[in-house]
């Protein structure tokens, strides 16, 4: 085999160190970035944390580091020190960061309050502990009183006393927790509204089923009402969380946590947002002026000159670094709330619409692979819970008139139709593929058992009622 030599010319994208170091930045969740600026502090000796008032004229400075402090001014904006009314509104943003109660612990605080009996206490509290994702008691009765009053004590539970408990829970907040399927929670978020005998009422009542099937002139026509007033009662309906538990947020829900610190804190101020980046528990970092004095001095070698310059670029690319990470955050949080605004205003994630990383990838001019990285490591805090920024994502679904909607919205129609089916006649995913099919969402079989399993709900043989 003869071996010979040849030139080929390709192209290659070649990161400079400082680009590597704003992509690695960019990635990096909140607390992991305050322990990397918190190295390089160490590190590098021209960073400071404290703001300082300098005592170095600028006057008296080389033009050359008059302009490297007024670089450093200009890209480190947020922290350097500003005016009492920015310090003020910075403090208040600051103060917005809490850490959201779970769903159990939001219930449990309410139910403390109640002046109850001890039993009556302990079988909410088990109550409580048993919900499931979306806020339901999927406990059967029977399952209830035996693991009652195999828990609660020497005092034996009754059937009224589970049945006393429920209807106080009921009236806990978010409205809707607790009921056994999809129609007993809308009707309790009704009854807490003081609206149980209004038009809205008359039709969850006896026509959740032809509603959910869009039926409006039958439903109109039996209850002897205009088309115009059914549907002023159809818009209050779609205000109730068919999930009540994402109204608030919860351990077990998708995409929620507990024990991550946004980076990123929603204020939602009368329907308006403000999209605030959480840097509080960051140190604020500078150059420290003294070694912007070092530069000038004719007491200092060149070679020493020459390793400050350094240190200063240094500190000067991790500072624009830092810049270019909020602004990218940004960017990503304001597309994602421009595009999830009907869901940051009910919490409903059958509201989703279709978002994708090449959205994002193209206002923010990174590749899809690094949004990729930056969505999955930084979380937003809502008015509904802390929510990883990937979980806003979803793919999207054609509807037969081409229709784009998301996946999360399709969850939500299997979710419903399995809630309203006939126990002793459970669908069978086939079934409901036909059912989607004539709402006009084309989709397999595999793909709804895919979602039904996402959804934790059994199959349909497990979900017969054997009673």
């Amino acid at each position: 085999m003869e071996l010979k030599q040849s030139q080929k010319l390709t192209q290659k994208l070649a990161l400079t160190p400082q680009m590597k170091q704003s992509l690695y930045i960019l990635q990096l969740p909140i607390m992991e970035l305050k322990n990397y600026l918190e190295k390089q502090l160490e590190e590098n000796p021209v960073l400071e944390k404290e703001e300082v008032e300098s005592e170095y004229p600028l006057n008296e400075w080389e033009e050359k580091t008059e302009n490297i402090l007024q670089y450093t001014k200009e890209i480190c904006e947020p922290h350097l020190n500003s005016s009492p009314d920015k310090e003020r509104s910075y403090e208040y943003k600051q103060g917005l960061i809490v850490q959201p109660l779970t769903l159990e612990e939001t219930l449990l605080k309410q139910l403390r309050t109640l002046p109850i009996s001890d039993k009556k206490y302990r079988i909410g509290e088990y109550i409580i502990t048993h919900l499931d994702e979306n806020g339901y008691l999927t406990v059967s009765d029977k399952e209830l009183l035996n693991e009652l009053n195999k828990n609660v004590g020497e005092e034996k539970v009754t059937q009224q006393d589970i049945k006393e408990v429920l209807e106080i829970i009921h009236k806990f907040e978010p409205y809707g927790i607790g009921a056994r399927n999809l129609k007993e929670s809308l009707l309790i978020q009704l009854k807490c509204k003081n609206k149980a005998n209004t038009l809205a009422y008359k039709i969850l009542s006896s026509y959740l089923p032809e509603l959910l099937k869009n039926k409006t002139k039958f439903i109109a026509k039996k209850l002897k009402v205009s088309q115009e007033e059914l549907n002023k009662a159809i818009k209050e309906i779609s205000l109730l969380h068919p999930k009540p538990a994402k109204a608030l947020p919860t351990s077990i829900t998708k995409g929620v946590t507990l024990y991550n610190y946004p980076d990123i804190i929603l204020d939602n101020t009368n329907g308006s947002y403000e999209i605030i980046l959480n840097t509080r528990s960051l140190p604020r970092i500078k150059i420290n002026d003294y070694y912007l004095k070092l530069l000038k001095s004719n007491k200092v070698s060149s070679s020493i000159k020459k390793y400050i310059q350094e240190k200063i670029n240094s500190a000067l690319g991790l500072i624009k670094a830092i810049s270019q990470r909020d602004e990218t955050i940004l960017k990503i949080a304001q597309h994602i709330v421009k595009i999830q605004k009907k869901f940051l205003e009910s919490g409903d994630s059958a509201l989703f619409k279709p978002l994708s990383l090449k959205d994002i990838a193209k206002i923010t001019n990174h590749n899809e692979s690094t949004i990729s990285r930056v969505v999955n490591s930084k979380y937003i805090q809502t008015s509904y819970g802390t929510f990883k920024l990937s979980y806003f994502f979803t793919k999207s679904l054609k509807t037969k008139n081409g229709e784009k909607i998301s996946q999360e919205l399709v969850k939500s129609e299997i979710w419903d139709i399995i809630s309203e089916e006939d126990k002793n006649k459970p669908l069978r995913d086939k079934d409901i593929v036909q059912i989607l099919k004539n709402r006009g969402i084309e989709i397999a079989r595999r793909t709804v058992t895919k979602y039904r399993e996402e959804l934790k709900i059994p199959p349909y043989h497990q979900r017969k009622n054997n009673n």
